[in-house]
C-alpha cells in the first residue's frame, strides 16, 4: 500500500517556491511562511506545502 501512495504522490504536479509565492492559493501571511520554509531549488506538491505550513503552526513555542 505504501508503494502505491508513493507512486501516486510522484505523479502529482510539483511547483517551485516562486510559483507558490506568486499563486492565489495562499494568503500573504502563508506566503511569508513559505518564503522561509521552502528551498529555492526544490519542487513541492500543493499537499506537501500545506502540510509544512500546518506542521510549522502546530510547533510548540520555546
Amino acid at each position: 500500500m505504501k508503494e502505491e501512495t508513493t507512486v501516486a504522490q510522484e505523479s502529482l504536479p510539483a511547483f517551485t517556491k516562486q510559483q507558490f509565492l506568486e499563486s492565489q492559493l495562499f494568503t500573504g501571511q502563508q506566503k511569508d511562511l513559505l518564503n522561509a520554509l521552502l528551498q529555492d531549488e526544490e519542487t513541492y506538491t500543493t499537499d506537501q506545502v500545506k502540510q509544512q505550513i500546518e506542521q510549522y503552526l502546530k510547533k510548540a513555542v520555546e
